[in-house]
């Protein structure tokens, strides 16, 4: 009970003490202020008036300067945060641009090896497919007419025939006497096999392997043969004849023949481009297609021909190294071999003449076969 007094006692002093205090700060304040200044107040939800006095403004100031210096610093914690995950994002994207170039290579090594195990170089290609071209033309003759009749089967033949494998066993100066008889080739054969020479600019020269003449047309592709190219064939032909007349060693003779036998072949081929126009060509189902194909290959060997005549300065009679003189497989193909010739596609009723020309060579190769690396 006696503790109780106390207390409330003590209360009392400090509600009067606090009081007084309260008096002598605003007795104070008014005598610095002049004399009607109000406080600033600001009315409260509750409909209280509540005044600022001095420590109100020292206190706000403090407040303003404490939540200034916690700013900064949580700035700074900010900015040290924001630079950590700065570091560690570009961290990551140099780990992922690192991993990104290992996987490309990866990427490459993985598909350098997957193409190695099924790559096949070039020479083995070659002999797979040369491999496989002979064991055609050997075991299945029926089945290559047209390759016989175009000159491809030959034309086959006729480079394995004169690799090394024909120098070192069957050059004529070592060849067995009986060997040149077995190979024999009758002259109604030689003279209608045709060869052809390439030319510069991707022109051909064709001619018959024991002919004397270039430019001998025999016969005119089918599209050609129509009446209303006569007259240019007529021009043509009599050109072609003056020329061969000509003395090969009156040079300007043969330049004059020879600009009369371009203009001819000029005339010729103006008149054949004229009148087959695209809707000719694709006439009669495409056959009148396939007649302008041949006829224009036709022309154009014709015009390779004469160049390479033009730039010799010689006239349709060939030099004697190009004709061939021989009457045996071996000699033809020696012949062929030294002077870049290949078969050219037969004309018609010439097939049985590269028919049998394909079974002598195939035969002969057949006894070389096993020395030759390119078909095994």
């Amino acid at each position: 009970m006696k503790r109780s007094k106390q207390f409330s006692l003590g209360i009392r002093c400090l509600l009067l003490a606090s009081a007084v205090v309260m008096i002598a700060t605003a007795s104070a304040y008014s005598q610095d202020e002049p004399s009607g200044r109000r406080y600033p107040y600001f009315r409260s939800g509750w409909g209280w008036r509540h005044y600022y006095g001095p420590a109100d403004a020292i206190s706000n100031r403090i407040r303003a300067q404490a939540d200034l210096v916690r700013s900064i610093g949580e700035n700074a914690v900010l900015q040290a945060d924001a630079r950590n995950r700065r570091a560690d994002a570009y961290r990551k994207e140099i780990a992922n641009s690192v991993e990104y170039a290992r996987a490309y290579w990866d990427k490459k090594e993985i598909y350098r090896a997957a193409k190695m195990r099924t790559y096949t170089a070039p020479l083995d290609a070659a002999e797979k497919r040369n491999d496989k071209t002979w064991r055609r033309l050997k075991d299945f003759p029926e089945l290559n007419d047209n390759e016989i009749n175009n000159g491809v089967a030959l034309n086959f033949l006729l480079h394995r025939l004169s690799g090394p494998i024909l120098a070192a066993q069957y050059g004529l100066t070592n060849a067995d006497p009986g060997l040149s008889s077995q190979l024999k080739l009758s002259p109604e054969t030689l003279s209608k096999l045709r060869v052809r020479e390439d030319l510069s600019g991707g022109k051909q020269r064709v001619f018959r392997v024991n002919s004397k003449e270039s430019l001998n047309v025999e016969k005119w592709p089918l599209a050609l043969q129509d009446d209303r190219f006569q007259t240019q064939r007529k021009d043509f032909e009599n050109a072609r004849a003056a020329l061969a007349l000509t003395s090969p060693n009156d040079k300007k003779a043969i330049n004059d023949q020879m600009k009369a036998l371009l203009k001819a072949h000029d005339r010729l081929f103006t008149k054949f481009i004229e009148y087959y126009t695209q809707e000719r060509r694709t006439e009669s189902g495409g056959q009148n297609f396939f007649r302008f194909l041949a006829s224009q290959r036709f022309l154009e060997s014709l015009a390779g021909e004469m160049t390479r005549l033009q730039e010799l300065g010689s006239t349709v009679v060939l030099e004697d190294s190009a004709q061939f003189q021989g009457d045996n497989l071996l000699a033809l193909v020696t012949h062929m071999s030294r002077h870049g010739l290949e078969f050219a596609p037969a004309l018609n009723g010439d097939e049985s003449a590269y028919r049998e020309t394909f079974f002598v060579m195939r035969d002969l190769y057949r006894t070389v076969e096993d020395d030759d690396s390119l078909t095994k």
